[in-house]
C-alpha cells in the first residue's frame, strides 16, 4: 500500500498529552459537519499493551465515547501503539 509507511510512524510516534483530545475533537468536528464519518475506530497493534488487547476490535465509537489512549494501564505510556481511525458511513453496514 502507498501509505504504509505512514500508517507505521503513526503507531510508532510517541503521542501529545492531549492526543485523544485534540484527535477526537477533529473526528466529532468532521462529524457535525455533515461529512462521511460515522465514528472512530481504534486501531491496536500485535504489540499492543493488555488493556488495549481486551477492546473489541471492530467496535465503532461515537468520539464522545471512545477509550482515551494511552489506556488506563497501558504499559507503554505516551508510546501507545494505538491510534484512532474514522469508521466512513459508507462502512456500517445498512440495517
Amino acid at each position: 500500500m502507498a501509505f504504509d509507511w505512514l500508517n507505521k510512524f503513526q503507531h510508532a510516534m510517541e503521542k501529545p498529552d492531549n492526543y485523544a483530545e485534540k484527535t477526537l475533537a477533529a473526528y466529532k468536528l468532521g462529524m457535525k459537519a455533515g461529512g462521511s464519518i460515522a465514528g472512530v475506530r481504534l486501531e491496536t497493534q500485535p504489540d499492543c499493551c493488555p488493556a488495549a488487547r481486551v477492546l473489541p476490535a471492530a467496535q465503532v465509537y461515537a468520539p464522545d465515547d471512545a477509550p482515551r489512549v494511552p489506556l488506563p494501564g497501558c504499559t507503554l505510556g505516551r508510546r501507545c501503539t494505538c491510534v484512532y481511525r474514522p469508521v466512513m458511513k459508507y462502512e456500517i453496514p445498512a440495517e
